[in-house]
């Protein structure tokens, strides 16, 4: 029974190839510029991977004078920057991800020594803008929010 099984399948394995290279090798005659769409559509989508530089920079919230300066992006997913309030804020964590080709850096910090307070944000390219939510630990309630670049 296993000699027959094992002569079944190589038997089909070799009709199927007999039939999946000529029609491979004639669709390759009939359209030449196949391998160019192939490697034309590899570019396009390593073209949708963005560059984490990108969220560098200076940036304030469009409703308040609060400003977020990103001086660098680590390969761990860390951050080196600075968050400037009026009110005195130790960030607990910060980060940086590119999951799903979208970037986004996220804050968990304390205000008056009181915790739950995080900020998430994306990055919008066509905008170059940083939007997401606010989360207001103390009252339990989040805020959309959104922080323009600023020279």
């Amino acid at each position: 029974m296993q000699i027959i099984t094992f002569l079944t399948s190589r038997f089909l394995f070799l009709v199927l190839g007999f039939l999946v290279i000529p029609f491979s090798l004639l669709a390759d005659e009939k359209n030449p510029n196949s391998s160019f769409v192939f490697s034309y559509s590899l570019k396009f989508l390593q073209s949708f991977e963005q560059d984490k530089n990108l969220i560098r920079g200076n940036w304030q919230r469009d409703d308040t004078n609060i400003e977020l300066h990103i001086t660098k992006l680590l390969k761990n997913g860390g951050l080196e920057f600075n968050y400037s309030n009026s009110k005195l804020i130790f960030v607990e964590k910060a980060g940086w991800t590119d999951s799903s080709d979208v970037l986004r850096i996220f804050f968990i910090y304390r205000q008056d020594d009181k915790p739950g307070y995080s900020l998430s944000l994306n990055y919008d390219a066509e905008k170059d803008l940083l939007i997401g939510v606010y989360v207001d630990g103390l009252e339990n309630k989040s805020y959309n929010v959104t922080f323009r670049r600023i020279k």
